[in-house]
Formats: structure tokens, C-alpha cells, sequence
């Protein structure tokens, strides 16, 4: 049976055993490479006794499942490093009281085993635990979490600069595919690994592949660094050339809090945390030697709050955010830290700021389209490089001046906005940030019954709008139509009262006026040009008004707006309003970069 075959089979009875239970498929995936390490180890003298004696290969079904069980048990008591392997009769459960599928799948996996050979071991083992991995994971046969998909993984591995005789470590292995990461990568020899994971069942498949592949495994500990390790040496005193981390998302941290069974007190109030990915960061940071260097990912919304440490003391490097991958691969929005804190000379003070080329959702496993987005960036990262709407170098005072958001975005703004083309992206990534609410006033928009409309559409004459100034034509926005320059087009975008309304100056629109559109499915922004002297425009509750004041050039502030950058802002900002009760803050304190400058 060829390697290929075996996977997209044993994948194809994976998909079927998670449609009965998530449970089911994991613990085939368990099966499959316990048998491959007791495999590898029947080959290896130090081991022939047991396998001897327990004549494992050439049988299958319950039989096999309880040698197997023997096995374990024999090589735990003769070999402590494999106590971490839990077996106390769930392979036995398989073949008495498992679902039929589960059986047949495993028995597959007998038959699959059996046949190979010591130097197939070696050849196929790193294929089939990336493959297995990446589509388990991809697939939701294993919980992948927010993990990341391999390109990603070997530019991190490239970014983190492993040289001979480094120790490394990762404060949350997983299945450990950051530290196969560096494995499969280097050559280099004398290299020692620690790390820990909390999950059980993370840290059994990961280490049993791991040392199926040839890697020191000895130091990889089941425990978390920020509640309860097992093995308290990998903290105490020491200190890593090099960290690599992908901590757990905020969903995994509030199982886990759950999980460890934390107590509450009141209602809902949990009276202590294990830690955000933050925390993880900082651990990660104390355990690097004073020419460590670490490289970690991070979801890019906890970028807005940073531990400031980082940034004062000069260890920032860079901060490269990802593309939304499709699926289960980086499905929210995540970035890479690089985390020196020995950066070159040429380097202190400044910071490489990395934004992806487009907003659209990629997929990781196109394979007619293979991405080589992650190859560019590391490119960038060793030639220290600005390329025009990607990337910039942003100065530590910059980044302090603006609130210590770290952010790609928040500095980003395409250079090619219209009239912008010969302003180059280092000026624009480093202007100063300033809240919307500095440069103008909100104004709200009313309930269209409040403003004119009355039954069957005519006058309500207690509309609290009635004034003394009679005006002629009045309009009521209704949606937001512009041309290319972002004016607004107010026949197409308002309707007009028929019955003539008195109205009082406040609340009517005027030139310059930059409308934002408030509803969900609306994405528009635009500027109102000329109104004429007999037409009044009033503003409807599914719109806001940023009335910019004088000394600021609205139509600067208009196209910042308009950007790739502006529209990310206003769209983050109205979900904030829709959770928040629709409280217009998250619009008023919008940071923009002050580009526009006073007339």
C-alpha cells in the first residue's frame, strides 16, 4: 500500500467517523500513531525483548489492541521517558465497545503498519504528520484552534535565525508543529528543545510524533507556564536562544479556564485567569537569554494593547500581519511578533511593519494557486525593506507617540489614493494619529417620522424640526450615491418632501459635510458638494455627519476615509457600535493618520 493511498483513504474514513463524533476520529488519529511509534521501536535492539515477547505485527482486532496495551505498559515500567503515553484500555474499548467504523478504520491502520519497514519509518513519517496534521486540522477532524498552516510555520522558522548549538523553546507545543518546524528545517546539530502544553491529548499525539520523527523530545512537559507546569525546571533559571510560540486564541483560554475548574464567585465572575496570549508573550520573553530572539503569533485585535515593555526597551523588530485564511487555518485575523532583544544596530529604533496586499480571503491548501506570500515577507524582514502599500519602518517614538497600538493597519494607508501619489508610505506610516472627534463634530441623523413624514405621507406639524425659515425644496438622505472623487450625487441618494417644511438650521446638512453611512450593509462614505440656496437636505437616523472644522481640509479627510485602511476602520467601528447599543464612540474615536494637516 502506497503512502498516498493510506492517507486519502485513511482521510476518507476520518470524515466519516466525525460525522458520528469529533471523538471517534481522534481517537483513530491517536491509534495510528501509537502504532507507528511501537512499529518503530519492535526495529530498535534496545526494544526486541518486549516485542518479542508480545508478538504485536502480523495480528489485528481486540487481540492485537490488548498486546498493544501490554506493550505500553512494559515499556512505560522499563522506560520512563514514554509515561506520558495514557492508554489503561482505551485501545481494547476500540475492538469491544467502539462503533464498527471505528474498528474497521484502526484495523486499516493495522494493516498499513505492518508493512513497513524501518527506513520507510524514517521516509514517510515527516509526509504523513504534516498531511494528517495540516488536513485534520483544516478539516476539524482535530481541533485546530487558530493554528496556522505550514507556510506560515516554516516563515516563522525562517524569521527565528536557529543556529548550531541553540536551545529553543515553545510555552505551547501543541501538536507540536513549530518545533517539527525547526526540525525538518536545520541540519544543524547539538540543538536542545524544551516546551510545555496543557492539553492532554496535544501533548500525547505531539510528543509521540516527535520522537517517531527523531527529535529530543525529553523536555516537552505536559503543563501551562502560567498556572500549574509539571516539570517546574523548564521555568526556574532558565533562559532560550531562541522562543517560538503560537499561543492558545482567547476561545482557548476561556475553555481552559473553564476546564482547570477555576472558581467563580458571584455570578459569572471568574476570580482568577490563567492568562491571555499576552501573557504567554511575556512569558516567552523572560525565558529568552539577553541575545534571545523570539518570533510568536498573535491575534492582530490584541495588538491594539500591547505589553508596552516590548516596545520602550527596544525589542521590538517586526510585526507582519497575515492574510484571513479560509476554513479553519488563520480564520481571524493574526499577525507575526518578532521579538529581538539584540537587534542589529542598523535596526534599533525602528520597527517593520508588514500589512497583506489584499483584504480577500485566501485559501492556504490551493495547490493550483500555491501562496508564496509568506516567502516575500521574510525577504523583506533579512533586507530590512519598505515596499510601497505593503510595508514600512516605523520609528519607537512614533509608535509611543500613538498610544503603543502595534497594529499594521493602524499605520498603513494606501499611497495611492487619488492626489496622493507622490507621498511616499514611510511619511504616511508615520504621521501622527488623531482621533475623528479632534478634527470635527458628529452630527446624528433622525427618525424620518420626526422630519416630515406624517400619514399617508404629509405634513406632521409637530415635527420638533418647525422653525420660522421657510425653505423650498427638502431632502431626506436616504443612502449614500457618489461619483469617483466621493461627492454625493443627493438626487440619487435622497427623496424629496412634497409638502414644503418649515426647518431650523441644526440638524441640515452642509458643503463639506463627509456622511457616514450607519447601517450594517452599507459601506459608503461621501462629501456633499454645492447645495443650492432652495434645498435643504436633513439626515436620516441611518446616517452620521462628520462636520470637519475649519482649519482641517475635509477633502483630505474624506479620502483617508475612503482608503482601503479608512474603510477597515469605519467597518470594525460600526460592528462596535452594533454590539455596544449603538453608541457613536467607536466612530469618534477613530484613529486616522493626520495627513490632511491644517489649511
Amino acid at each position: 500500500m502506497d503512502l498516498v493511498s493510506f492517507a486519502e483513504n485513511f482521510i476518507y474514513l476520518l470524515f466519516k467517523l466525525r460525522e458520528e463524533d469529533r471523538s471517534l476520529s481522534e481517537r483513530a488519529i491517536e491509534y495510528f500513531w501509537t502504532n507507528m511509534l511501537l512499529r518503530k521501536n519492535s526495529f530498535r535492539e534496545n526494544y526486541f525483548d518486549v516485542f518479542e515477547e508480545f508478538a504485536l505485527f502480523g495480528k489485528s482486532g481486540i487481540e492485537r489492541a490488548a498486546l498493544i496495551e501490554k506493550a505500553l505498559k512494559e515499556i512505560i515500567s522499563r522506560y520512563p521517558r514514554f509515561r506520558f503515553i495514557d492508554y489503561k484500555g482505551k485501545y481494547v474499548w476500540i475492538f469491544s465497545e467502539g462503533p464498527e467504523l471505528l474498528q474497521k478504520t484502526c484495523a486499516y491502520v493495522d494493516s498499513f503498519v505492518d508493512q513497513l519497514a524501518m527506513k520507510d519509518i524514517f521516509d514517510k513519517s515527516g509526509s504523513l504528520y504534516e498531511a494528517l496534521l495540516s488536513v485534520s486540522m483544516e478539516s476539524d477532524l482535530l481541533e485546530g484552534d487558530s493554528a496556522a498552516p505550514p507556510q506560515v510555520i516554516d516563515s516563522m522558522v525562517e524569521l527565528l535565525d536557529v543556529r548550531h548549538g541553540m536551545s529553543i523553546y515553545d510555552p505551547s507545543t501543541g501538536f507540536g508543529r513549530t518545533l517539527y518546524g525547526i526540525f525538518k528545517n536545520n541540519t544543524l546539530e547539538n540543538l536542545e528543545y524544551a516546551g510545555l502544553e496543557a492539553d492532554p491529548y496535544r501533548h500525547r499525539i505531539g510528543k509521540i510524533a516527535l520522537i517517531l520523527l527523531g527529535l529530543n523530545a525529553v523536555n516537552l512537559k505536559q503543563g501551562d507556564p502560567l498556572t500549574r507546569p509539571e516539570d517546574y525546571s523548564l521555568l526556574s533559571n532558565s533562559q532560550y536562544d531562541r522562543v517560538i510560540l503560537e499561543p492558545p486564541s482567547s476561545e482557548k483560554l476561556l475553555s481552559y479556564i473553564i476546564k482547570t475548574g477555576y472558581l467563580t464567585r458571584g455570578i459569572l465572575e471568574v476570580s482568577k485567569v490563567p492568562g491571555s496570549q499576552w501573557s504567554y508573550i511575556k512569558h516567552g520573553i523572560e525565558c529568552l537569554k539577553p541575545t534571545g530572539k523570539m518570533v510568536s503569533l498573535i491575534e492582530t485585535r490584541a495588538l491594539e494593547n500591547p505589553i508596552c515593555e516590548i516596545v520602550d526597551n527596544d525589542w521590538l523588530e517586526a510585526v507582519i500581519e497575515l492574510p484571513v485564511g479560509k476554513g479553519n487555518f488563520l480564520r481571524r485575523e493574526t499577525s507575526i511578533l518578532v521579538i529581538n532583544k539584540s537587534k542589529p544596530t542598523q535596526r534599533k529604533g525602528k520597527v517593520l511593519l508588514v500589512v497583506p496586499e489584499s483584504e480577500k480571503q485566501i485559501d492556504w491548501f490551493d495547490i493550483q494557486n500555491p501562496i508564496d506570500w509568506p516567502s516575500r515577507f521574510t525577504e523583506q524582514y533579512r533586507g530590512w525593506l519598505s515596499e510601497p502599500n505593503r510595508s514600512g519602518i516605523v520609528s519607537i517614538q512614533t509608535i509611543t507617540a500613538n498610544g503603543y497600538t502595534l497594529r499594521p493597519r493602524d499605520y498603513a494607508i494606501s499611497a495611492g489614493m487619488p492626489r496622493r501619489k507622490k507621498v511616499s508610505f514611510e511619511e504616511l506610516i508615520n504621521a501622527p494619529m488623531i482621533e475623528l472627534k479632534e478634527i470635527g463634530e458628529f452630527i446624528i441623523g433622525r427618525n424620518p417620522d420626526r422630519v416630515g413624514y406624517g400619514p399617508e405621507h404629509g405634513l406632521n406639524s409637530e415635527t420638533p424640526l418647525h422653525g420660522k425659515k421657510e425653505s423650498g425644496r427638502i431632502y431626506i438622505l436616504e443612502r449614500v450615491k457618489t461619483d469617483s472623487e466621493g461627492v454625493i450625487d443627493l438626487y440619487r441618494s435622497a427623496s424629496q418632501l412634497r409638502t414644503p417644511l418649515e426647518v431650523t438650521e441644526p440638524g441640515t446638512l452642509r458643503k463639506s459635510d463627509i456622511v457616514i453611512s450607519v447601517w450594517s450593509g452599507e459601506e459608503s462614505v461621501g462629501i456633499f458638494g454645492d447645495i443650492l440656496d432652495d434645498e435643504t437636505v436633513i439626515l436620516s437616523r441611518d446616517h452620521v455627519v462628520l462636520r470637519v472644522r475649519e482649519e482641517y481640509d475635509a477633502l483630505e479627510v474624506l479620502r483617508v476615509l475612503r482608503s482601503d485602511y479608512g474603510k477597515h476602520l469605519i467597518h470594525k467601528a460600526k460592528a462596535d457600535m452594533f454590539f455596544g447599543g449603538m453608541s457613536f464612540d467607536a466612530l469618534e474615536e477613530m484613529r486616522i493618520p493626520a495627513i490632511f494637516g491644517r489649511k
